[in-house]
């Protein structure tokens, strides 16, 4: 059964139902399906067979109606948001030969066909008409749709109509649907998300609420939206779950977190009023590719699962070190490598300036991910992306691991872990592994538990709690951002470096103990930092030991080395040698 059988099948079953909920009405099934009829009988009309629409990216009735419309007149069509640049938006009308924009307002269920805005348009490379057409079977293509562009361009992506119904009856069969529920439609228009939001709830006679975006900004403001508007079904982003706290008056049965990395302390947090589940997916494979079951805290002892396999989809572990098995031991050891999912759920390929780029593996249909998983116990575990790898110390590392290892410590709520310069060193030096981590311990306490449950050689140098995160628009961590700060913080506490060297110390503490730990506790994270401590004990290694012995010789203790620093007991020994030099 389709997608578009399905949800006639809803209207016919509850004709007088709310199918969508604004802050400001309502729209029943049977008015839905008369918009939506109405919308497809005259795009048919203005367009031809496999010819993209646009669709503005207004929150409201019109977008979801003008979805559900070109289905239905088996129009595919693509989403796009009048925020972005005219240059984006030109791109995308071009490549797909858009000629017609939908426009609707968020408050109304009025939808409109228009030429798009003469700043968007140039030349097509087939006037009034796809110039992907040729490649599909009329109805074939459903929508276009942009990744975010994170990793370089953001590139077009065409997927196929059909493998759309099996993903979505999967996600009303384990998220158990169905009338009386209602669906909070999160995610942008722009991104892929949506069309599970949309789609698992239509299909099922549920409710989707659709709101305007300031009603959902992650913290008190979707908590008293979840609770205002009795929403039972959300999926929202790692960020959201993590600053946004359950209460007693929301409604909610399942909770979904996808678009990133699920740390334990969401699983504790969200579990506890609602079944609580981790997806998988990208842009390429159809929106999502594998679902968790009702997860609760026992359940990932180590890092959280990412689930099982949602759709018409498959998947290999493709080892990404030659010395390693391509199979899993015959004692079950952990298998890691990168993902590959394979199966009808692979979207169709890229479109680009110079034609179609299918996605396949020696003539099947597969998708390298670039994401690092592990199966352990038949469970697979996201690790890290494969150009996240960083190379610190000699060895090879992925931050994702130390990331979960920090975040088992209770009362953490996230980390990021990064290769970057140590304090004081040039900037193209990544040989300090460096955590930011959210939450109320201390960082003596988080580098006692990594003793405990890492390899001294993934240990971080520095480590540093903040008491927030910076994010992208998109509602990724903000890297950069973490890198600025802690350099901001660097030159506020040590003074400002310049290219050609270390950072400058014009006012260092007076005494040579002082003087030390001023020192070490920039290089290491730790504030509380004692001259009873061994400088190696609280994260120091050879190349931190190298500049600090650098940062001391500024300061004039010109007969400092390397090899002191190796042999002191611990700070205080340092110390005395250096107030020794100083007569």
């Amino acid at each position: 059964m389709t997608i578009l059988d399905r949800i006639a099948r809803a209207a016919t079953d509850r004709p007088d139902s709310d199918a969508l909920r604004t802050a400001d009405g309502s729209l029943t099934y049977r008015e839905l399906g008369r918009l939506t009829d109405d919308f497809a009988g005259r795009l048919r009309t203005a367009t031809a067979p496999g010819e993209f629409v646009g669709i503005e990216a207004n929150r409201g009735f019109g977008a979801v109606a003008a979805m559900i419309g070109a289905m239905k007149a088996n129009r595919p069509f693509v989403v796009i948001d009048s925020r972005d640049t005219d240059v984006s938006n030109s791109r995308k009308v071009r490549l797909l030969g858009v000629r017609l924009l939908v426009r609707s307002s968020a408050g109304d269920s009025l939808v409109s066909l228009a030429d798009v805005p003469g700043q968007w348009r140039q030349p097509c490379r087939q006037p009034g008409g796809s110039p992907v057409a040729v490649f599909f079977a009329d109805g074939g293509l459903c929508y276009a749709i942009y990744t975010s562009g994170s990793t370089g361009e953001p590139k077009c992506v065409l997927v196929r109509t059909a493998p759309l119904a099996s993903v979505i009856s999967d996600h009303v069969e384990r998220l158990a649907v169905g009338p009386g529920c209602r669906t909070l439609q999160f995610a942008r228009l722009t991104f892929d998300g949506c069309i599970t939001e949309i789609f698992w709830t239509l299909t099922a006679g549920a409710c989707l609420v659709v709101l305007d975006e300031s009603r959902l900004a992650p913290g008190p403001v979707l908590q008293a939206t979840l609770e205002r508007f009795a929403i039972t079904h959300l999926k929202t982003t790692p960020f959201a779950l993590t600053v946004t706290e359950p209460s007693g008056a929301m409604r909610l049965e399942h909770v979904i977190n996808g678009g990133g990395p699920c740390r334990l302390s969401v699983v504790s947090k969200w579990s506890a009023i609602a079944s609580f589940h981790n997806a998988y997916g990208l842009t390429e494979t159809t929106i999502c590719n594998l679902l968790s079951g009702g997860l609760k805290p026992g359940d990932c002892p180590q890092s959280v699962p990412l689930g099982e396999p949602v759709g018409d989809c498959a998947y290999y572990i493709r080892p990404t070190d030659k010395a390693q098995p391509s199979a899993a031991a015959a004692d079950g050891a952990a298998r890691r490598g990168e993902l590959v999912i394979t199966g009808a759920s692979v979207a169709a390929g890229y479109l680009t300036e110079h034609g179609m780029r299918p996605f396949d593996e020696a003539g099947t249909a597969a998708y390298r991910t670039g994401d690092v998983v592990e199966l352990r116990d038949g469970q697979l575990h996201f690790v890290e992306r494969l150009d996240r790898q960083v190379k610190v110390r000699g060895y090879r590392l992925d931050p994702g691991e130390i990331e979960n290892a920090v975040c088992r410590l209770e009362s953490i709520t996230d980390a990021v872990v990064a290769a970057e310069p140590h304090y004081g060193a040039a900037a193209t030096d990544t040989d300090a592994l460096v955590c930011y981590y959210l939450g109320d311990v201390d960082s003596r306490t988080v580098r006692q538990h990594l003793d405990r449950v890492l390899d001294p050689y993934k240990i971080p140098s520095v480590i540093t709690r903040l008491e927030a995160f910076p994010y992208t628009e998109n509602g990724k961590v903000d890297r950069d951002a973490l890198l600025a700060s802690r350099q901001a913080l660097a030159a506020d506490q040590h003074g400002p470096a310049d290219q050609h060297g270390p950072a400058d110390l014009p006012c260092p503490p007076a005494s040579p103990g002082e003087q030390v730990l001023h020192l070490v506790r920039g290089l290491t994270g730790i504030s509380d930092i004692g001259l009873d401590d061994n400088f190696f004990d609280a994260g120091g290694d050879s190349a931190s030991a190298v500049v600090l012995v650098s940062k001391m010789k500024q300061l004039g203790w010109l007969d400092v080395g390397v090899r002191d620093v190796l042999r002191a007991e611990n700070l205080r020994v340092l110390a005395d040698q250096l107030r020794e030099w100083s007569v």
